[in-house]
């Protein structure tokens, strides 16, 4: 990608008087572009990881993306700025992380706003007599924007907060929570959707959650706050985060959204719960000799950032004395950041033209090669120069195998591509996909290790156009079909592809819930809602449902029809009538929606010329796509297999029934008979379960105790089997969440 405008030369401060100086324009930027190929190559990066936990997932980030020149306040970031575009362009970039520093208005106004003088808790953001600082809540409404306006439910997206305590107001934090729950409330990852209660300081869970785990809870953003980051401070020497966050003040709405810390764990597997993320090579965790780097904290688990905090300034005084701040962290050294082992890349003056330093989107991208994926093949490899590119399955190469502990072995013979998960298996290991550019580097290195110098096969694959699924359990075909949208090629496009991404994405279910028909004479619009479904994870997804609207608001709206997944109903059938009566280009007339079970809602007027999308009987309609003004202008599909109908799974709460004194017996015949689940439910309805460590939320598997099901189908763990005795406890008090198919076994 071209730069416009390059570093600013030395040279020429010594070499032009300051009236040549003062008749230079600032530097100029072109329209952000969001359809390159480097854009795509970083969206597809971005859900490589989607299954994996945070602490091994690769965040593109940048640094206080609200200080952005091109922010709709008229100059406010002028003298301090550490970004050229605005959150929501770099997040239709690829960005998926970025900070807001908030902050009072002033000593007399707690309402939050966006900026950052240095002075943590007595910084306001009123300076020379201006306060036209953008507003936490424009800064939301970038989120939002993004998330909703630009249909992108299947990303998630990553929010530091810099919230110190204010020393001016006593209400700032609780004006923080309720700004969040204004304007994205339905959009936050809360901590209550990992089993916490409300008000409880929660860290964030790093080495268990996952992107699909936000997914499935209906949720597309999650925010944490890292500071204060020096804990070594007297006054706070010894103390995690919770202690800043929650010692001596009053309930905080703030807690209700917003993680504070998250979990580190040094080499011995002990949990430290709240703590400040590392950053630029302080607070590492040090392996078993003592040695603390990026990669030492990495392999303990944990998350890291890599910073740069530069910042531009447009002042022509500092341009002049050249004290504006150099890059850090330029484009060139992005991915070996990378592999050092920072998860967080949050770097500064991102695609600003100024600066030839300043790092690109590309910079990011670990994974696909350039101008890959070419779109005429389907599976994925790693090749000789161990960039990810697209191949035609058949062909025969050994595959690339993950053992659990992310190590990389392969196959010994070349075969097809989706052979790799036999192949893996028998060897005791998984069919892999590097999860980020550390995993990456460490595929090359096993290759060469082997001798290997062809391509390897990896667990990547085309799951619809465009859009590829990586560390999959097996293939499979999702019977995904796209229909052209009838009607005329006037008004805006519209697309609910990213709900079908979503629901693939997810570690729940997702299925279509309802549609809905507005209309007069004409289809002035069309609703289609989808509801998310339980399924094996320690997220809790409850009724969350998430709807789409497309079309205008005249005419009225008709009866809903519903689907009952449990009965395995679907959108089968759509008929759409398009005439150009009123316009002199088509628009739709009217539409028609069959359910599987025949039942049908109509709306419009029986014209023009009509088109069915019939569905057979293993396919089912799932989303839409068109154009739309203030009517429905054109109309398609996207159909996949009936089979994905899930009916979703019943959870449990989290139980806890005893205090590990004898071992910890959470088992199926314990709850049970205690109440917790129904009398006619037996261990054969039992589809998973997930356990974790009562006070610290540690799932289990990452305790370090020999822990499992007995013969009455439930977890326990025995302190016998722990080093212990009946005197001598050692197992910790665990909690558990019993998963089932049959919803009677609740009580």
């Amino acid at each position: 990608m071209s730069r416009l405008n390059k570093k600013k030369n030395k040279w020429l401060k010594n070499t032009l008087g300051l009236a040549a100086l003062l008749a230079l324009p600032l530097a100029t930027n072109a329209t952000i572009s969001t359809t390159d190929e480097a854009v795509t190559r970083l969206d597809l990066q971005g859900q490589v990881d989607t299954r994996a936990p945070f602490s091994k997932t690769l965040w593109a980030g940048a640094h206080n993306g609200y200080s952005a020149k091109d922010w709709n306040a008229d100059g406010d970031y002028d003298f301090q700025i550490n970004q050229y575009y605005r959150p929501s362009d770099l997040f239709k970039r690829g960005i998926r992380l970025t900070e807001y520093d908030t902050y009072p208005v002033s000593t007399l106004s707690s309402n939050p706003e966006l900026c950052h003088w240095g002075n943590e808790e007595d910084t306001i953001c009123i300076v020379f007599g201006t306060d036209d600082y953008a507003s936490l809540g424009d800064g939301l409404d970038e989120i939002e924007n993004f998330i909703k306006d630009n249909e992108n439910r299947d990303e998630v997206l990553l929010i530091k907060f810099e919230v110190y305590d204010s020393s001016h107001h006593n209400n700032f934090r609780n004006k923080v929570g309720d700004k969040i729950n204004d304007r994205l409330g339905d959009l936050v990852f809360k901590p209550s959707d990992w089993g916490y209660s409300d008000g409880d300081c929660a860290s964030l869970p790093v080495q268990k959650l996952t992107k699909a785990d936000v997914l499935a809870a209906g949720k597309n953003v999650v925010m944490f706050t890292q500071v204060p980051r020096d804990y070594s401070e007297d006054e706070k020497a010894g103390l995690n985060l919770c202690d800043y966050h929650t010692s001596g003040k009053s309930y905080s709405k703030m807690l209700e959204f917003v993680w504070i810390g998250v979990d580190e764990m040094d080499y011995q597997g002990n949990l430290f719960s709240s703590q400040p993320m590392a950053q630029n090579g302080s607070q590492n965790s040090p392996d078993s000799v003592g040695n603390a780097n990026a990669s030492t904290h990495y392999e303990n688990g944990n998350f890291s950032v890599g910073l740069d905090s530069s910042t531009a300034v447009f002042s022509w005084l500092d341009w002049l004395t050249d004290t504006s701040e150099d890059i850090s962290i330029p484009g060139s050294d992005v991915i070996t950041e990378a592999e050092s082992g920072h998860n967080l890349l949050e770097l500064a003056l991102i695609e600003y033209d100024s600066s030839s330093d300043s790092p690109d989107i590309e910079d990011f991208v670990w994974s696909w090669g350039e101008d890959y994926p070419e779109g005429a093949d389907s599976c994925a490899w790693s090749t000789t120069d161990h960039a990810i590119r697209d191949y035609e399955c058949t062909t025969n190469r050994v595959h690339a195998c993950v053992d659990e502990d992310r190590n990389w072995h392969f196959t010994t013979t070349a075969d097809d591509w989706d052979k790799g998960f036999t192949s893996c298996s028998a060897l005791g290991y998984d069919y892999g996909m590097p999860y980020n550019a550390r995993e990456n580097a460490a595929l090359a290195s096993a290759k060469s290790a082997a001798s290997i110098a062809t391509s390897v096969w990896v667990n990547y694959y085309e799951a619809i156009d465009n859009f590829w699924l990586a560390g999959s359990d097996s293939y499979e075909d999702y019977g995904y079909v796209k229909k052209d949208a009838i009607g005329s090629s006037y008004g805006d496009d519209f697309d609910s592809i990213d709900m079908l991404k979503r629901k693939l994405l997810s570690a729940g279910g997702m299925n279509v819930s309802s549609v809905q028909i507005r209309s007069g004479s004409r289809v002035d619009g069309i609703k289609i809602c989808y509801e998310n479904t339980q399924g094996i994870s320690m997220a809790s997804v409850g009724e969350s449902e998430i709807c789409r609207s497309y079309g205008g608001d005249g005419g009225s709206w008709g009866s809903t029809l519903s689907f009952n997944a449990s009965n395995n109903e679907y959108l089968a059938d759509i008929k759409v009538c398009v005439d150009d009566e009123k316009y002199g280009y088509d628009t739709v007339y009217q539409l028609t929606l069959t359910s599987s079970a025949g039942n049908a809602i109509s709306g419009g007027t029986n014209q023009g010329s009509c088109t069915t999308y019939s569905s057979t009987s293993s396919q089912q309609v799932f989303a839409f796509h068109g154009r739309e003004g203030s009517e429905i202008d054109a109309l398609g599909i996207y159909k996949i297999s009936n089979h994905l109908i899930d009916g979703g799974l019943t959870a449990t709460g989290w139980l806890d029934r005893d205090d590990a004194s004898s071992g910890d017996n959470e088992t199926f015949s314990k709850h049970q008979s205690d109440g917790n689940i129904a009398s006619n439910c037996t261990t054969a309805d039992v589809v998973g379960y997930e356990a974790r460590v009562v006070g610290n939320k540690l799932d289990a598997a990452l305790s370090g105790q020999t822990v499992g099901l007995n013969e009455t189908g439930g977890f326990y763990c025995w302190n016998s089997d722990n080093g212990g005795s009946s005197s001598n406890t050692t197992c910790f008090d665990y909690e558990v969440k019993y998963f089932f198919s049959n919803a009677s076994c609740l009580p």
